[in-house]
């Protein structure tokens, strides 16, 4: 019995011991050759292919549970070997990354990473890279044949603490995208091939919240600036918020549009406030849909100015409200969208010889879009998209809009009614006088109401404008009211022979304009509907009918 159990006990003593020193012998071993190890865990990809990877401090520490990783820098780089045209640089520096629970079983033989948790601390991607449209287009799946992507990637829990990154063009050494201290909490974070592969889907999470300082995407041959500050999300709460919005221009209004040579809009965008609630981040991360019940946008201030000097660019074609829901280039369902106190302002300056430019602007302006869904069963059984809004014209005019777009009528047909409330006249000289030499001396808008229906080609409808006391002055030369005897006699013709002073008239008489006009196919919906209620006014003015302007 003795002679029995003595090897027994040698042989578990010595199964005990190879069991307690074996983890000793990994970690010597794997720590002797941490850098080339980490080195080929990531060059082995296809994206980091052909790379160099430089470490700073690294410490790998193995039991039976997994893995622990460690470090303290890492500086990614493409070899010489790399091909020069599709050539990306990284530059990945942090004060300290760690990874739990690693499992060499799923690494070794089923090509995955699967890690308990990864904790990231203080991290800097720098990227440079060629034009990304041009080296994505030119990019074939496997070329280099020495990449072999992960199946999968796999966190239990993700935590990465102030995280920066900046996108650099390659050749002209600019800035296209920068994101500023990011912190994500993330679990049951998974990223396959097949979602690398899916050009919608980004990855598969459970929950996450986060909070990120500021983004900055630069476009327009980086001209403007699309920038967002202080924005958080969290998938339990179904929120995103986004404190303040923006579309900025690099360069003044005259100094950006005269780089073109035809007419080209200046604009910026600031200080908008979005919130989303009830969205759908597992929709937006596994089909990139937009979706969430119910879209806030506060606050935003909205400034467009355009050169008329130039020449007009007729072969732009902007789209309808049904052309740009059809071509929307992923899914949105944003049945309610909500704005509030904002601000349009719109400077144009004339082919005239006025020393200033004109100027009109809307404030207040509140409402609701009703309907906006570019998914296809919703969008079927959506058939309106309604537009609500009030707000001020010229501080004054209290608008009330309603426009009703049929979204699935391929005629575009949409239908505008509203009304324009009291306001005196001659505010609206900001906008005049510098494009047509005349004035407003006085006069007194009481109710504007307009019904007009119209597609992609024309519209027609009634304008009814309730106004009294309205006389003109003609300006001189230098657009000043430099009121002489020629320019008296003219004015005083116009005001008792051409404009009616009021409407209606002493006997009661109502003029009602009639609305025709055929929409410029190179122009924006808004110019559009502008045209259609001017029409209208000038009918009410001159007596035209809708007959009599199609003729000419």
């Amino acid at each position: 019995m003795k002679k029995t159990l003595i090897p027994i006990l040698v042989l578990v003593s010595s199964m005990i011991a190879l069991l307690i020193a074996l983890p000793f012998f990994i970690n010597q071993y794997l720590n002797r050759h941490a850098e080339r190890i980490v080195s080929n865990m990531i060059t082995r990809t296809n994206d980091f292919a052909g790379h160099e990877v430089a470490f700073g401090d690294i410490h790998l520490d193995y039991d039976y549970r997994g893995t622990y990783l460690k470090m303290d820098s890492v500086d990614i780089r493409p070899g010489q070997d790399l091909d020069a045209e599709n050539k990306i640089r990284f530059h990945l520096r942090f004060d300290e990354a760690s990874f739990t629970g690693f499992r060499w079983i799923d690494f070794l033989f089923y090509n995955s990473i699967q890690l308990d948790s990864a904790y990231i601390e203080n991290a800097v991607l720098e990227t440079r890279t060629p034009d990304l449209e041009e080296m994505q287009a030119s990019q074939k799946p496997s070329a280099t044949g020495k990449g072999k992507d992960y199946r999968v990637i796999g966190l239990n829990h993700l935590r990465v603490n102030k995280v920066s990154f900046e996108n650099r063009d390659g050749k002209t050494d600019s800035v296209r995208l920068s994101l500023t201290d990011l912190f994500v909490f993330a679990d049951g974070f998974r990223f396959s091939k097949e979602d690398k592969e899916n050009p919608d889907a980004l990855f598969l999470v459970e929950s996450i919240e986060g909070y990120m300082a500021g983004a900055q995407v630069h476009i327009n041959d980086y001209l403007n600036v699309v920038e967002a500050r202080d924005l958080s999300f969290n998938t339990r709460d179904q929120r995103l918020i986004v404190e303040e919005i923006s579309f900025r221009n690099k360069l003044r209004k005259y100094a950006y549009v005269n780089r073109f040579e035809k007419e080209t809009n200046w604009m910026e965008l600031t200080n908008a406030r979005m919130q989303l609630d009830g969205m759908d981040f597992h929709a937006y991360f596994r089909e990139g849909r937009i979706a969430a019940d119910t879209l806030l946008l506060e606050g935003p201030e909205l400034d467009i100015f355009r050169d008329k000097r130039k020449v007009e660019d007729t072969s732009k074609r902007p789209k309808m409200i049904h052309e740009i829901l059809e071509e929307l280039p992923r899914e949105l369902h944003l049945p309610t969208i909500a704005f509030s106190d904002i601000r349009i302002t719109y400077e144009e300056r004339p082919e005239t010889n006025a020393t200033t430019s004109g100027k009109i602007f809307f404030d207040r302006v509140e409402g609701e879009i009703s309907g906006f869904s570019s998914m296809g069963a919703t969008s079927a059984q959506t058939d309106t998209l309604r537009v609500s809004a009030r707000g001020r014209l010229m501080g004054q005019g209290q608008i009330d809009l309603r426009a009703d777009h049929l979204i699935n009528d391929g005629k575009g047909t949409f239908f505008l009614k509203g009304s324009i409330g009291t306001m005196n006249l001659p505010v609206l000289n900001d906008m005049i006088m510098p494009a047509t030499r005349i004035a407003l001396k006085s006069g007194r808008l009481n109710d504007l109401a307009f019904d007009i229906r119209a597609n992609d080609l024309e519209g027609t409808g009634q304008v009814i404008a309730k106004y009294e006391d309205l006389e003109i002055e003609i300006l001189d030369k230098n657009y000043k009211r430099n009121q002489n005897i020629f320019r008296r006699i003219g004015a005083f013709l116009a005001n008792k022979l051409v404009i009616p002073t009021q409407n209606p008239k002493k006997s009661g008489e109502l003029s009602k304009g009639e609305v025709y006009f055929e929409r410029e196919k190179h122009k924006f919906i808004f110019h559009y509907w502008w045209n259609l209620v001017l029409s209208g006014l000038k009918s009410t003015v001159t007596g035209q009918t809708e007959q009599e302007m199609r003729e000419k």
